[in-house]
């Protein structure tokens, strides 16, 4: 179940139950690497931040949430998402439905 709400209006909120497709649990380092002139390479790591996290969201929606939703991604740039992971703040990046099925895509900005 996943909870989506805007910041600055409590009033506009979704509830979702988010497909197996989704992506919640992706997480990853801050890590380059770049070759050297000798034929080896230097490995950079800034280590971990959430805010490096993309949320992929797919769910089956009505037609009721998908207003609510296309509402709330024209008018408002922060979200509350609420996952089993924990709250994040997060900025709607696209929002596509096809036959009632839900992809949004949504990047994590605290």
């Amino acid at each position: 179940m996943i909870s989506i709400s805007t910041q600055t209006a409590s009033s506009y909120s979704v509830m979702l139950n988010e497909k197996n497709e989704s992506m919640l649990e992706r997480f990853s380092r801050r890590v380059s690497r770049v070759a050297t002139l000798d034929g080896g390479s230097v490995v950079t790591d800034s280590g971990y931040s959430d805010t490096d996290r993309t949320l992929t969201i797919e769910a089956d929606v009505t037609e009721v949430q998908k207003a609510l939703l296309e509402y709330m991604i024209k008018n408002y740039s922060l979200w509350n998402v609420v996952t089993g992971s924990g709250h994040f703040v997060c900025s709607p990046k696209s929002m596509n439905v096809d036959n009632g099925e839900l992809r949004l895509i949504l990047y994590i900005t605290e």
